[in-house]
């Protein structure tokens, strides 16, 4: 990997590490699970992006976790376990970040079940090659 791809990864890696911990303090302090859904689906998609950039991808400007983790399976084909982890995080984006008008659905369980998920998939896989 060329030394810029390394270094502009490891920007990307440092910003997801932030919003992931985030995550998890407001899972420690019984915090708002909306807010905490939002973290959770930018912190992954800042991984993944890192991941990408590690590999050479160009930077697409997307949300979407199922766009990503596309491109991320070209390179390692076991994250394809993770898809339907992405679909759901990728509706936190928008449905958690924007007032619609009613109250939140989202529990703050689900979020601690998917934030486990997010552990597992950057675990062994995000590593800067």
């Amino acid at each position: 990997m060329n030394e810029n791809n390394k270094i502009k990864a490891e920007e990307w890696f440092e910003k997801a590490k932030h919003d992931l911990a985030t995550v998890e303090m407001i899972i420690n302090t019984s915090g708002y699970a909306d807010t905490a859904a939002v973290l959770l689906q930018q912190g992954t998609e800042k991984y993944l992006k890192g991941f990408l950039i590690s590999r050479g991808w160009k930077l697409v400007k997307t949300h979407n976790l199922k766009q990503l983790l596309d491109e991320a399976v070209k390179y390692d084909n076991q994250f394809e376990k993770f898809y339907d982890l992405m679909i759901r995080l990728s509706g936190y984006y928008v449905e958690e970040k924007y007032p619609a008008g009613m109250k939140s659905e989202v529990m703050l369980e689900e979020i601690k079940d998917n934030y486990e998920k997010v552990k597992e998939l950057i675990k062994d896989k995000l590593e800067i090659k």
